[in-house]
């Protein structure tokens, strides 16, 4: 996974820790925290997958449509 998709994941489990109560804050561990960005991670990257997949097929329906003229010279 992309740098980036770390950095979302981390950003994502502080903001959720930041709105957490103190007492909701103590009753987690760090391993449901690592868990939490597991699935924030799987979740992004499943995202990008959908997302690519579907612009792979665009370029193809592009690539499909296009019309060479043949001008004979």
């Amino acid at each position: 996974m992309s740098n980036d998709i770390h950095k979302i994941a981390d950003s994502v489990v502080d903001r959720f820790k930041q709105e957490l109560t103190p007492e909701a804050l103590n009753c987690l561990s760090a391993s449901d925290f690592d868990k939490l960005s597991i699935l924030v991670k799987n979740t992004i990257a499943k995202d990008r997958e959908n997302t690519a997949a579907q612009l792979e097929a665009l370029a193809q329906q592009l690539k499909t449509d296009i019309e060479y003229f043949d001008i004979s010279l």
